[in-house]
């Protein structure tokens, strides 16, 4: 008698336990409740061949906008300090390189080597409202889950906020798909109390491997 108890004590618990998973499961799929995605992925995929092409528009005092494409390259990788980094190169619709630059993916997030030194871009994986120290200024998570929609496609993304207060008072959103990277980048003018989009980086186009 006691060990058909037991069976059964036994058996109440396990579909106690299985029905908290599926529970868990339907409220929080894909673990989305913490992360903006599968933190596996990259917040910028580092591979030799990657590229993005992203359209910039510039918007001055007089509403008139100036717009051109830019194209970044993953080209090579090299060692810094014994440490693995990929080689960016950015440059114009012809083709003319405009800047090479060194970066490398970390447990931590996405890192710059710049000025002989080793700078956190973004951070990754992140929680909403999470505050951080990037290149220059303080950066905030905004959101880790914001839907962007460019050309007819949606994407999946991680917004930041940084804010600049010492020269010149602007404020910057960047929006970025873990896996795929930067979808948009926001500059508003925040200067005599406006609240002005001054400049706009858009994704038009990506190769990933």
């Amino acid at each position: 008698m006691k060990q058909k108890n037991k069976k059964i004590i036994r058996f109440i618990m396990k579909r106690n336990c299985q029905i908290l998973v599926i529970i868990l499961f339907l409220l929080f799929p894909f673990g989305k409740f913490l992360f903006c995605s599968d933190t596996t992925e990259e917040i910028l995929p580092l591979k030799i061949g990657n590229e993005w092409i992203e359209n910039i528009c510039r918007y001055n005092s007089n509403a008139d906008v100036n717009c051109h494409k830019r194209i970044t390259k993953v080209i090579a990788d090299t060692l810094i300090n014994s440490e693995k980094f990929y080689v960016l190169e950015v440059s114009d619709s012809t083709g003319k390189v405009q800047a090479r630059n060194y970066y490398v993916n970390e447990s931590d997030g996405l890192y710059i080597f710049n000025n002989d030194r080793f700078v956190m871009i973004l951070k990754y994986p992140v929680q909403a409202g999470e505050i951080f120290k990037g290149a220059t200024d303080s950066v905030k998570v905004d959101s880790i889950d914001v839907t962007v929609q460019i050309s007819g496609k949606n994407y999946n993304c991680i917004k930041y906020s940084i804010e600049k207060t010492n020269i010149v008072y602007y404020k910057m959103f960047i929006y970025c798909s873990p896996g795929i990277g930067r979808v948009v980048y926001e500059i508003y003018d925040l200067n005599d109390g406006k609240n002005k989009l001054a400049e706009k980086w858009e994704l038009l186009d990506f190769k990933i491997k």
